[in-house]
């Protein structure tokens, strides 16, 4: 698994740099930059992640590298 990725917010349609910090079978945990803001996306599909903070949400798809 890559350590930067590029997460979308579906809410304001912007895509915002990411690194990995830590991953499990079901969940990464991202920090958001700039700013370092720490995220929980949770698996809902294969190599699809959904998260959110602070009423937006984020999505990855391992797809979109």
């Amino acid at each position: 698994m890559v350590d930067q990725i590029k997460v979308h917010c579906t809410d304001n349609d912007k895509w915002v740099d990411a690194k990995i910090i830590d991953y499990t079978d079901g969940w990464l945990v991202v920090l958001l930059q700039p700013g370092d803001i720490k995220v929980s996306m949770k698996k809902t599909k294969p190599g699809m992640y959904v998260g959110s903070m602070s009423g937006y949400e984020f999505v990855y798809n391992e797809s979109n590298k």
